[in-house]
């Protein structure tokens, strides 16, 4: 039984990674492109970050306790909104292919969305890489 005859032989992507990340919280393959990409955040937050919005919700607290009291303590829950909301930001805006376009959210949600948007990126790309050619400048027939 040969497992290697199902493989594809001359398997070319588009970048190779001479590098590797570090402490990456995704490493995977692109399905449509099959460029090997990285993820460098991850959409939850981290110990990290919980010790980062405790800080926070505390420096708020000292500020405001002369007014507030310790009324001030109720600042950690928007804080943690608001840390939740950029970390999964940041993580949607990581998930696109920049080779291909190819988003595997919109295409979990809506695949014909998803090929839209691979079609949309492609047609950038061709407007981007066609050659300008302005309208003034004729050439003479010799």
């Amino acid at each position: 039984m040969d497992l290697g005859s199902n493989r594809i032989k001359d398997w070319k992507p588009l970048e190779r990674r001479p590098y590797r990340y570090k402490k990456a919280a995704m490493h995977f393959f692109c399905p449509l492109c099959r460029t090997e990409r990285v993820i460098t955040t991850g959409h939850r937050l981290s110990a990290i970050n919980y010790v980062q919005i405790v800080l926070v919700t505390g420096f708020i607290v000292a500020v405001s306790f002369p007014w507030a009291g310790l009324k001030g303590l109720f600042a950690f829950f928007p804080i943690w909104l608001a840390f939740e909301g950029v970390r999964r930001l940041l993580f949607s805006k990581e998930v696109p292919c920049p080779h291909c376009g190819f988003d595997a959210s919109w295409y979990k949600r809506d695949v014909k969305v998803a090929r839209a948007r691979v079609a949309e990126f492609w047609a950038g790309q061709q407007s981007q890489n066609a050659p300008q050619s302005s309208p003034e400048v004729q050439t003479e027939a010799l």
